[in-house]
């Protein structure tokens, strides 16, 4: 039975209205909660798998150069400083550094100046008009440097003006870190073989912002492929993992994998329900760890057909997210990622507008097209 569309919109409505989704917060916790009840009232058997977490509680961060005021973010894996430090000086050279991006991925731009001879580190984060976009903390786990504020793209011109006449500048920034927990969801169907390599399905479940559109339509995706496997039985266990610390480095797939370090090889394959899947002006890239499994999602699951544009199919050795960690493991994947979402790391990034809830449901019926071809094999 095809997936809903409406379906798909209202998980992702759900998920966009609980708040912003950073890790061990309290938003993360509900929203694992509520992850957990859903799970449960579908069927399924599902539990939390906590682990330690050192959470960077930021004070306000803000950048001021005479009239000019910008509010700005703290980036996670930089120097934290005491909450409401204030950092004064010009931008220049073993002072204050400015620096802007040419995108909100890798910011390439900021190697060998976080851990530079200067006092902070300002960058504007190319990103949607309008909104403020987020870079990923990819060192979350082994943080430090100067203290580095994110600002939006817009403040660039009066930034420049202010480095080209050396005035004076002011930094704020600081906060504290907070020992708590976190969270990954875990559930399994069982099949009918369980002495056979379980198929895993797994989705990120925490962002920047609400960020309906980066994470919702995997949720969505994962959900609905677990409601509709609950019904179809199969020979395979189907094993369901939705982990947070996305932003922070990946850090809970990471954690997940000191907790159960065969699963990435114990299983005949993985399911990677990465960023953006059915975002609106978003491309769906479906990309295998090998050529058999590429042969499967490209030719056993004609419901990627229907999505428009049509998919971009490849092999990769240098996979997106969550599914790179299972690589490093031994582990096998097909990965699911929609490339160039126009509102990806915003605060725009909100429902309904920044998802195709089409798109979203046909590429729940791809990923459960493949998970039966797979149940299928020897």
């Amino acid at each position: 039975m095809a997936t809903s569309a409406e379906a798909c919109s209202e998980i992702v409505r759900a998920f966009d209205g609980q708040g912003w989704h950073r890790t061990a917060t309290d938003v993360d916790h509900q929203s694992g909660e509520w992850l957990l009840e859903t799970l449960k009232a579908i069927g399924l058997d599902s539990r939390a798998v906590a682990f330690p977490f050192s959470r960077v509680d930021a004070s306000a961060c803000s950048v001021s150069s005479g009239t000019f005021h910008v509010e700005g973010v703290h980036l996670s894996d930089s120097g934290l400083p005491p909450a409401n430090t204030t950092i004064r000086g010009t931008f220049a050279p073993e002072s204050i550094y400015l620096v802007r991006t040419e995108s909100h991925g890798v910011a390439s731009e900021l190697d060998g100046i976080r851990r530079g001879n200067v006092r902070a580190v300002v960058i504007a984060v190319a990103g949607h008009p309008g909104g403020i976009t987020l870079l990923n903390a990819w060192s979350y786990d082994h943080p430090g440097g100067v203290p580095i504020v994110q600002v939006p793209a817009s403040a660039w011109d009066e930034l420049a003006a202010a480095r080209e006449s050396s005035a004076p500048v002011e930094v704020h920034c600081g906060g504290i870190r907070t020992e708590t927990s976190a969270f990954n969801v875990f559930a399994t169907i069982p099949g009918r073989r369980p002495e056979q390599p379980p198929i895993v399905v797994l989705t990120p479940r925490s962002g920047w912002w609400q960020c309906a559109g980066e994470r919702g339509g995997g949720l969505a995706t994962w959900v609905e492929v677990a409601r509709a496997a609950v019904d179809a039985g199969f020979e395979r266990d189907l094993v369901f993992l939705a982990t947070t610390g996305h932003e922070l480095g990946f850090l809970g797939i990471k954690r997940y994998f000191d907790f159960d370090p065969e699963l990435p090889t114990r299983a005949l394959a993985w399911i990677h329900l990465g960023a953006n899947i059915g975002a609106a002006g978003a491309r769906l890239l479906i990309r295998a760890s090998d050529s058999e499994l590429l042969s499967i999602a490209r030719d056993m699951a004609p419901a990627f057909r229907t999505v428009s544009p049509p998919p971009v199919f490849s092999t990769t050795e240098r996979p997106v997210g969550e599914a790179g960690e299972v690589l490093i493991r031994g582990g096998r994947f097909v990965s699911l990622v929609g490339a160039d979402a126009p509102l990806f790391h915003s605060t725009l990034d909100r429902w309904p507008g920044a998802i195709d809830s089409t798109a979203i449901a046909a590429a729940a019926d791809g990923v459960l097209q493949i998970i039966e071809e797979l149940d299928r094999q020897t």
